[in-house]
């Protein structure tokens, strides 16, 4: 009963903190601490307070209130959390930071099949590229299955909508750091249409096949091969054409690495120092040899 009174009590006072900060009439310092106190003992008092900062607040208690709104579900399920934090992922007012924390904390608070903003992160062109970062790492942590379908739509997507190339290049990243032995199996039966993308049709004679292909060889260029060699016999026009000439691409590729690597008996061996004769050979001094058991041993003349 002490406990909770003096919990209760910390509670307290760290909302007086935060909501000071959030006016301007206490040190912004105090108000993060504040903050992150109520992540680890905030109870259903602290949960108005913490929404209204997640929208009223400076950037940086934003963020950390997105983070203590999480920890204080966790103990206290409430859907007015769950609304705030959707709202602020799908803001595009606020600020990235606040963004990625609110995802980050979506992440701790709701199942695979409540993510609906994060997925609608990964569907927006606007979406910048941490914020669709932090979405990818939450919905990981709540074991979604599709997000490898995900990350191949942004792939696809960006093709039009990202003329620079940077989701293209963030998308490649993150199937290359993407923990499924399968992935490269997946791509290919997408490119066949033998797996459906949701938010993305691909037809198997389209030029998106070929920009498949070639992400397979991006994303894991060794295990691809094997793939492409097939795919060059069995398959479409398009994609046979494509795995042929990401095939070549791949062989020069080592090629190049193979005539830059240095080779046995070139500059790097003959550079090796060699051995200091001028005093003659050098020799070791044999080990005196020892006596069998129980044999005395004797001195050297």
């Amino acid at each position: 009963m002490l406990g909770f009174l003096l919990n209760r009590f910390r509670e307290g006072k760290a909302v007086r903190s935060l909501e000071a900060g959030i006016s301007g009439a206490g040190p912004p310092e105090a108000a993060l601490a504040a903050a992150a106190r109520l992540r680890d003992i905030g109870g259903r008092k602290s949960i108005q307070p913490l929404c209204f900062a997640l929208t009223h607040a400076p950037e940086a208690l934003r963020a950390e209130c997105a983070t203590a709104l999480a920890g204080v579900h966790q103990r206290h399920p409430d859907q007015q959390i769950l609304e705030a934090l959707n709202a602020a992922v799908l803001s595009d007012r606020q600020a990235e930071k606040v963004r990625a924390a609110a995802a980050l904390a979506l992440g701790n608070c709701v199942d695979a099949r409540r993510a609906g903003s994060l997925i609608e992160i990964l569907k927006s062109p606007r979406s910048p590229i941490p914020v669709r970062s932090a979405a990818v790492q939450a919905l990981k942590k709540l074991g979604y299955i599709e997000v490898l379908e995900r990350l191949v739509e942004n792939y696809l997507f960006s093709r039009e909508e990202d003329p620079s190339g940077r989701v293209r290049a963030w998308a490649v990243e993150e199937l290359q750091a993407l923990d499924d032995h399968e992935k490269l199996t997946k791509i290919h039966e997408i490119a066949h249409s033998r797996r459906k993308l949701r938010f993305r049709a691909v037809a198997v004679t389209s030029p998106e096949v070929a920009d498949l292909v070639h992400l397979m060889a991006l994303v894991d260029a060794a295990g691809a091969t094997r793939f492409l060699s097939h795919m060059v016999d069995e398959s479409t026009r398009v994609i046979a054409d494509a795995a042929a000439q990401q095939l070549e691409e791949l062989r020069r590729r080592g090629a190049k690495r193979s005539a830059q690597a240095p080779q046995a008996g070139g500059p790097a061996a003959q550079a090796a120092p060699k051995p200091d004769t001028r005093h003659g050979p050098r020799t070791t001094a044999a080990a005196p040899r020892k006596p069998p058991p129980g044999q005395a041993p004797t001195a050297r003349k």
